[in-house]
C-alpha cells in the first residue's frame, strides 16, 4: 500500500485544528484574501504569506506592519512654554504635515528583496501581482529565537516505527542564513543539533522537558492527521520556538527529508530512521537493494561474455 501525502498546507492546519492538544501549538493561520490580509495585519506585527502547495520555502513572503504617531506627545507639548490652541491657519498647516506621514507602513520581504507601501491597498496589489491565480495561506508570524543572532527552527520527525506505532525518531535545527526570513536549507540556512541550539537558551530541566514535549507533539500530530490519511507513516514537523521558548508548529511536511539527519554526528538515531523507512516502504530494503545490485552485475558480466 502507497504512502499517502498531503500537499496542501491549509488541509492540514484545517485537520490539525480539531484537536485540542494539538492546536494550542498552531500560530493563527487563514486562507489568503484580502479581507484576511487586512484582519491579520491589525491582529499582527509580523505575519507570513505561503503558497497553499509549495516545498523548500518557495514563494514565501513576509509582511510587517509598521505603525507611527505622526504626533507624538512630549513634554515639550505639555510644557508650560505650550502655544495657545492654534489659530485657524495655523491648524491647516498642521493638519497638512500631519496628512504627510502615513499612521501605517507596509514592509514586504520576499527573498533578499524588501519593499515598503503606504497603504493596504498598495501591498494587496503588489502581493496579488506575485500569488497571482495561486492558492495561498497567510500566518501569525512568531519571533524565532536566535542563535549567535541568526533566526532557527527545528525538524521534528516521527514515523511508523517496526511496530507500526508512530514514534519520534529525531530533532534537528536549522539556522537561517544572513538576510534571509527564512531557515530552509535550500534557501541557505543549515544544518545543526537540537542540544547545540537550544541548550544555551534553557537549563537542564527546563532542556529535557521542551526535548520531551516535542517528542510528545510529534506523536500527537501524526495521530491527529491520520485520522484523515490513514495511508501516512511519516512526517516532519516545522517548529518554532518563540522568545520565551514556547513551541509553534509552522508546518507540517508528509514528505520529509530524512538524509539531512545522516549530516549530524548521532549515527545510530539515523540508522533507526532508515530501519523504519525501509519497514514501511520509503527506501528500498537492503536485500532488493542487493538483488538489483546483484542483477546489474550478472548483466553487465554477461555483456563482457558476448564480446570476447
Amino acid at each position: 500500500m502507497s504512502i499517502q501525502r498531503v500537499s496542501s498546507k491549509w488541509t492540514k492546519t484545517a485537520v490539525l485544528q480539531r484537536s485540542r492538544i494539538v492546536d494550542g501549538y498552531i500560530p493563527v493561520t487563514r486562507q489568503y484574501n484580502r479581507q484576511t490580509l487586512e484582519r491579520m495585519t491589525e491582529l499582527f506585527e509580523t505575519n507570513y504569506i505561503k503558497p497553499d502547495r509549495g516545498t523548500y520555502g518557495n514563494g514565501v513572503m513576509r509582511v510587517k506592519t509598521i505603525r507611527i504617531n505622526p504626533n507624538p506627545i512630549t513634554d515639550d507639548n505639555t510644557s508650560e512654554n505650550a502655544v495657545d490652541p492654534l489659530s485657524p491657519s495655523e491648524a491647516e498647516v498642521g493638519a497638512e504635515i500631519s496628512a504627510e506621514v502615513p499612521l501605517t507602513t507596509y514592509e514586504l520581504r520576499y527573498g533578499t528583496e524588501e519593499k515598503h507601501f503606504q497603504s493596504l491597498d498598495e501591498l494587496d496589489l503588489a502581493l496579488t501581482e506575485r500569488i497571482q491565480n495561486r492558492d495561498y495561506i497567510i500566518q501569525q508570524g512568531i519571533p524565532l529565537m536566535k542563535h549567535e543572532g541568526l533566526p532557527f527552527d527545528l525538524r521534528v520527525l516521527t514515523q511508523k516505527n517496526l511496530q507500526r506505532n508512530w514514534e519520534t525518531t529525531g530533532i534537528l535545527g536549522r539556522v537561517a542564513a544572513p538576510g534571509k526570513i527564512i531557515t530552509n536549507i535550500h534557501g541557505g540556512g543549515r544544518l545543526a543539533t537540537f542540544n547545540e541550539l537550544v541548550r544555551p537558551h534553557f537549563d537542564q530541566d527546563r532542556f529535557q522537558q521542551l526535548r520531551s514535549e516535542l517528542y510528545r507533539l510529534g506523536i500527537h500530530t501524526a495521530v491527529q492527521l491520520q485520522r484523515s490519511f490513514p495511508r501516512l507513516k511519516e512526517i516532519g514537523i516545522d517548529i518554532a520556538l518563540d522568545e520565551d521558548g514556547r513551541p509553534w508548529i509552522i508546518e507540517v511536511n508528509t514528505l520529509p527529508g530524512i538524509y539531512a539527519f545522516g549530516l549530524l554526528p548521532d549515527k545510530e538515531t539515523y540508522r533507526k530512521i532508515k530501519r523504519y523507512a525501509r519497514a514501511y516502504g520509503r527506501l528500498p530494503s537492503k536485500k532488493g537493494k542487493t538483488s538489483r545490485t546483484s542483477v546489474k552485475a550478472q548483466a553487465s558480466t554477461a555483456k563482457s561474455r558476448t564480446h570476447r
